[in-house]
């Protein structure tokens, strides 16, 4: 299940908010795209010292250049917002980043357009102090870089924290992911194969980015993104449906159960 923690569901909420007539192609990034990958990068090179987890607090968006070319008007706001992600999620986390984040944005022509590579690595400026603990995550050791302490950041004041509240869920009735349940909170959620969606289907015939489903006043609101196949709902091909209990959504191969909490 790929679901956002309180922090995320916020940060995910302004940025869809602010740019959701501007990104709605499926061949186009999102910022939560990227955020996610971000949180993804923090926490795949996590390096374990004595008494810390410390996470880097460099990044490299990768983008293919006609992404790149789309977002570079927007890429000052979004740097500012995706660093202040990147401090509460290691706070959520119980991280400890080695310096205050760095967010850099570089075209890649061997990229496909909508794909995202983010590196990461640790980087020591001026105030950072470090020294080498030799110690390495549980587990497998091999191919693990050194483990570094730093001072950990404390001049960036924490976001305020917040447990999502869920209000419904989609259950998988068929497909390759029968069985499995997604919840739905009060913040934008997409469907699609790409692996950046907050719903994830393994599913061919379904888009990168399919469908999303939104919260509204009076409950939730299904919206196809252009989809190849389109977006069924009880055997109708819709672009804008507001769903009720035991709607039957139907996305290529994939058959889901919309239901209420």
């Amino acid at each position: 299940m790929r679901l956002f923690s309180g922090l995320e569901s916020s940060l995910e909420k302004y940025i869809e908010g602010f740019f959701k007539e501007k990104l709605s192609s499926d061949r186009l990034i999102h910022p939560t795209d990227i955020a996610k990958k971000l949180g993804r990068a923090m926490r795949d090179k996590r390096r374990i010292s004595v008494s810390n987890v410390y996470v880097p607090n460099e990044y490299n968006v990768l983008l293919h250049p006609s992404d790149y070319l789309y977002i570079q008007p927007m890429i000052p706001l979004m740097t500012k917002e995706l660093g202040e992600f990147l401090v509460q999620n290691a706070e959520d986390k119980k991280f400890t980043l080695v310096a205050a984040p760095l967010i850099l944005f570089t075209e890649s022509k061997e990229l496909e357009q909508g794909d995202i590579i983010v590196e990461s690595k640790f980087g020591i400026n001026e105030t950072s102090e470090a020294m080498y603990l030799n110690s390495s995550p549980p587990g497998n050791n091999e191919n693990h870089e050194e483990t570094r302490a730093y001072e950990a950041i404390s001049d960036t004041a924490p976001l305020n924290k917040s447990e999502p509240i869920y209000f419904a869920s989609l259950v998988v009735e068929e497909g390759a992911d029968q069985g499995k349940e997604f919840l739905l909170g009060d913040n934008l959620s997409s469907i699609g194969r790409r692996d950046t969606c907050d719903i994830v289907l393994n599913d061919n015939s379904v888009s990168r980015r399919h469908a999303q489903i939104e919260k509204v006043s009076e409950g939730f609101c299904l919206i196809d993104l252009n989809s190849t196949n389109g977006t069924y709902v009880n055997g109708l091909l819709i672009d804008k449906y507001e769903l009720t209990s035991g709607d039957v959504i139907t996305l290529g191969n994939t058959v889901l159960i919309f239901k209420e909490l």
